[in-house]
């Protein structure tokens, strides 16, 4: 069944006030001095842990996870060089904060997040980011999962996605390791490469085997893997309420509409959002990725005023809504959701109170 799409707008006439109101503008000083503060308390953190024992870890060990997660998401920034002007701080800070900070490597992101998750936002078998192991999102990715997937989403994926969370960071820690394997294996042992391990080495010399020669190796490892189980489900919090619950389709919508049919901003105080790093503002930030984090509040005004203006819907819910959407549309989504057509998205005829019912 076919169904007449509605045209669409020509993006240029937004970018070209984007633009006019300096929002590509990096801002550099603002963001080092961020980094700065968030860096520091999470030192803070570790040397509370070292002074005052595992009594301090119980305050201690949350709050370093929740500043870690935001210095992680630095690097988020530098690959999608929205951080500086410059491209060698872009990828200085790319490298900091992921293969350095969070043993995350480069070459992993780049292609999960930066070509296969922005490229092709809530497409089924494509984006990884709404398909997280051993979990599904649609009866396709179900087909497609193992058996012991397959019998997880069956019997637990209702209750078990947040407990799972805490495992997030070890899987992909993991998957960041085979990217690098495959990555000199397709490519060979170029710069990239060398940079990226080198992070990766130092990652775990300076977060593992120094804090084991301090404390201990049972409190090193206890407190790194404490952190960064944390900082895993501080992941999902951020990123699967921005495009789970709304549409999952089989194939790409071949234009820049299709970012904005797949993408929701998350409403929420200033606080809360000064941890995000931007990744609150997901409309903007899908649809121009190299716009700051610290310009996107400023420009999701007058984006969502441009889409009234040409008649489409800039999505927008207070976070605890998109929330709850995102994590009742999880408990049965291996089972009861379907992909969507792209044509009935961009036709306007998906039901988005179904998704998440």
């Amino acid at each position: 069944m076919s169904h007449n799409a509605r045209p669409v707008p020509e993006l240029a006439a937004l970018r070209a006030r984007l633009k006019a109101a300096g929002l590509f503008e990096s801002r550099e000083l603002a963001s080092w001095f961020k980094l700065a503060f968030l860096l520091s308390v999470v030192v803070l953190c570790l040397v509370a842990v070292g002074h005052f024992g595992l009594i301090a870890a119980f305050v201690a060990i949350p709050v370093a996870a929740v500043f870690a997660t935001s210095v992680a998401m630095f690097g988020h920034e530098g690959s999608h060089r929205s951080f500086s002007k410059s491209p060698f701080r872009n990828n200085l800070i790319n490298y900091f904060a992921f293969p350095l900070f969070s043993g995350l490597s480069t070459l992993y992101w780049r292609e999960k997040h930066d070509r296969l998750h922005h490229g092709h936002p809530n497409v089924e078998g494509v984006d990884p980011d709404i398909r997280p192991w051993p979990f599904a999102s649609s009866i396709g990715d179900h087909e497609r999962s193992g058996p012991v997937a397959r019998w997880i989403q069956r019997n637990a994926q209702s209750w078990a996605f947040w407990p799972a969370s805490l495992l997030m960071a070890v899987g992909m820690r993991r998957s960041s390791m085979i990217s690098v394997t495959q990555y000199a294996r397709k490519k060979g042992y170029d710069g990239a490469w060398f940079a990226d391990v080198a992070c990766l080495v130092a990652h775990y010399t300076l977060w593992v085997v120094v804090p084991s020669l301090i404390w201990g190796p049972l409190i090193g490892l206890l407190v790194y893997s404490s952190i960064w189980a944390l900082v895993g489900t501080m992941l999902a919090l951020v990123f699967l309420p921005a495009h789970v619950g709304l549409p999952i389709v089989h194939e790409q919508n071949h234009d820049w509409m299709h970012q904005l049919e797949t993408t929701q901003n998350l409403e929420m105080p200033k606080l809360v959002s000064f941890f995000f790093i931007g990744l609150d503002y997901q409309v903007e930030h899908h649809l121009f990725p190299k716009i700051p984090h610290m310009n996107q509040p400023a420009a999701a005004k007058i984006t969502a005023a441009w889409c009234a203006e040409v008649g489409i819907v800039h999505h927008s819910l207070p976070y605890f809504s998109a929330l709850r959407g995102a994590s009742k549309f999880m408990a049965k989504a291996w089972s009861t959701y379907a992909a969507e057509d792209p044509i009935e998205v961009r036709a306007g005829l998906v039901d988005r109170n179904r998704l998440a019912a």
